[in-house]
């Protein structure tokens, strides 16, 4: 019995981390926040652990499951909320980034079709140097104090931020 759980363990460690050999670049828990069926936009969510000897950078991340993904950050100046695009996020030697809500994130935008809790998502993270990564990311209802912080209505109009994405300018800011 202790085999089969240390198994199962072992089994769900790995479901929920990705590596690729081949760049030196770990994922933990990549997960979509569930939205309302009629939702334009939604938001995906993950841990990159760079275990290389030199800084990676991620450039873009593609979906089928979406008509566009952006990477985006969420900060908060002087009491207003704000989100901005970026173009490129910077993974330290041996450092990690952790996109997680009101803070880095994958937006996701125009879904081909809704999607519920218990669904999976295939995103490609594409990096600098031409390598890409192939991962899925599970959808979950979100929940939890900070998750809230960084809430999107179906429409994605947010009250702080009059500029919609669609109109929204490429900004060129490194993390």
């Amino acid at each position: 019995m202790k085999l089969l759980a240390t198994l199962l363990t072992l089994f769900f460690l790995a479901s929920n981390a990705w590596a690729s050999a081949q760049h030196g670049i770990e994922i933990h828990d990549p997960w979509v926040r569930e939205a309302p069926p009629t939702a334009r936009v939604l938001a995906a969510y993950l841990q990159l652990h760079n275990h290389d000897d030199k800084t990676r950078t991620l450039v873009s991340v593609e979906s089928p499951a979406f008509k566009r993904v952006e990477l985006h950050r969420s900060e908060e100046k002087e009491g207003m909320a704000t989100m901005t695009r970026v173009a490129k996020i910077m993974i330290a030697a041996h450092g990690k980034v952790i996109f997680e809500p009101g803070s880095l994130h994958i937006m996701l935008i125009d879904p081909v079709t809704p999607l519920k809790a218990g669904d999976k998502v295939s995103l490609t993270l594409r990096f600098n140097d031409g390598s890409s990564l192939d991962i899925n990311a599970d959808v979950r209802r979100s929940g939890g104090v900070k998750d809230k912080a960084h809430h999107h209505d179906p429409d994605h109009s947010m009250d702080m931020q009059k500029e919609s994405h669609g109109d929204m300018k490429k900004h060129e800011h490194d993390h």
